[in-house]
């Protein structure tokens, strides 16, 4: 399934133990809802299947190679398909590396490289004081899609852990990082299943990326956090409870 992904070369005896048991794992999971997994370097296919994704959100300006610097270098996306061959569930991840990536959203780069002209900013973050400065090889996930006839059968909880095992296998990764809107930030379910250690407010009001209002949620990990997480996402995937 992602037997490629295991030919780049192994950094960290505990990363390529926590991976190998996960893809085992993940395998096993995608094989018993009857869906495949593609590992994908060419984020331009995530973007021609987001143009007509059914109830999707747009596309994300962040893993658009017309609007952000992305590359086979730096990003991929997870291509979750039924054996007939359609989509039904996809992830994109871009890596940013930056020594303060809160001054790269204020700045809007994060969605738009360079600005487009009028697009104004800075933002003016409000994160708490205690929001660690997350800096380094910082990881960023979004772009994520479920098909509807697939919603609610699990699959946000087993495509994002693992694709943060897999960017910390090929990018070494310091930190996990996503935002979360206000519509999303309501769903405790949909928090949990991404996974993040924290979700820590950050901006509100006017938006101009998506020319509206609305409120953000920065969602981040350390690496630490993201491998101590590692056995509860197994845990799942082999559909067992989870230790209390």
């Amino acid at each position: 399934m992602l037997d490629t992904i295991l030919e780049i070369g192994r950094r960290s005896v505990a990363v390529a133990t926590a991976l190998d048991e996960f893809l085992r794992e993940s395998e096993g999971w995608f094989s018993r809802q009857g869906l495949t997994l593609a590992y994908d370097e060419d984020i331009s296919g995530w973007v021609r299947h987001m143009r007509t994704a059914i109830q999707a959100d747009g596309i994300n300006p962040t893993f658009d190679p017309q609007r952000s610097p992305v590359s086979p270098c730096n990003s991929y996306w997870l291509d979750v398909r039924e054996r007939g061959g359609q989509t039904v569930a996809c992830i994109a991840v871009r890596m940013i590396h930056t020594t303060d990536f809160a001054r790269h959203i204020s700045s809007m780069r994060l969605w738009f490289d360079p600005l487009p002209p009028g697009m104004g900013g800075p933002l003016n973050l409000v994160l708490p004081p205690e929001t660690p400065v997350i800096s380094g090889a910082v990881a960023h996930y979004g772009g994520h899609w479920v098909h509807p006839s697939w919603r609610g059968k699990g699959l946000p909880g087993i495509l994002l852990p693992l694709a943060k095992m897999l960017t910390i296998e090929r990018f070494r990764s310091d930190w996990d990082t996503g935002i979360v809107f206000l519509k999303n930030a309501r769903r405790r379910d949909l928090l949990d299943a991404y996974g993040f250690a924290k979700a820590d407010l950050c901006y509100s009001g006017s938006f101009p990326p998506a020319n509206r209002e609305d409120t953000l949620f920065l969602t981040y990990s350390s690496r630490e956090q993201t491998l101590s997480a590692v056995p509860e996402a197994i845990t799942r995937l082999r559909g067992e409870p989870i230790p209390s």
